[in-house]
């Protein structure tokens, strides 16, 4: 487990302040602390200036995608609006029936999608606005699954996008379909 999320997983359960390096931090700069450490997806894609430099090994920022990249989280290929990934299930994924929780699914659709968004415009992630998912069918803990992402529509101020979940390659069982709507805010 990394430090960051080691960090996190301690000091929320425990809901008390904790001392870093001696020096006592209340929970709302913990996050500040360890977001400082490592850059998120999006702002590495805006760095580049290309979504492809995301391909290989997902790496978290070590906030609420932490989960992905624990569970082997791979990007296998981005660009002109589409993503495939693929993620095994894990323990850490799992819910007490030990399959894919519900919870982590969301994650995936929030993720996958806003990386389909980011192969169209690598500065244009957005922020959400409407999130579902249909759970079709249960991935156990140890499946492989393949994560497949698209935008529906780009507009000038509002994405659509979609992404399946399957177990045994693209053509799998659907494990489960979710649709992402992101807002692209007007910057002042």
């Amino acid at each position: 487990m990394s430090f960051s999320r080691a960090l996190l997983t301690t000091s929320w359960r425990l809901r008390r302040p904790i001392r870093l390096d001696g020096v006592h931090c209340e929970r709302p700069r913990i996050r500040s602390i360890v977001s400082s450490l490592r850059t998120s997806f999006i702002t590495r894609a805006a760095a580049h200036g290309d979504a492809r430099a995301l391909i290989g090994p997902f790496k978290s920022a070590g906030l609420f995608d932490a989960c992905l990249e624990d569970g082997g989280m791979m990007i296998t290929s981005i660009g002109d609006g589409r993503v495939e990934a693929s993620l095994v299930v894990s323990d850490a994924l799992a819910n007490n029936y030990g399959t894919l929780h519900g919870a982590a699914i969301a994650t995936v659709v929030d993720v996958v999608g806003t990386l389909a968004l980011l192969s169209v415009d690598p500065t244009r992630a957005g922020v959400s606005i409407e999130m579902n998912q249909s759970f079709c069918s249960a991935a156990k803990v140890g499946q492989r699954l393949v994560l497949s992402g698209e935008v529906l529509k780009y507009g000038r101020s509002l994405a659509f996008t979609e992404v399946h979940l399957r177990k045994n390659g693209v053509a799998g069982p659907l494990v489960a379909v979710g649709r992402h709507t992101k807002m692209f805010p007007e910057l002042k």
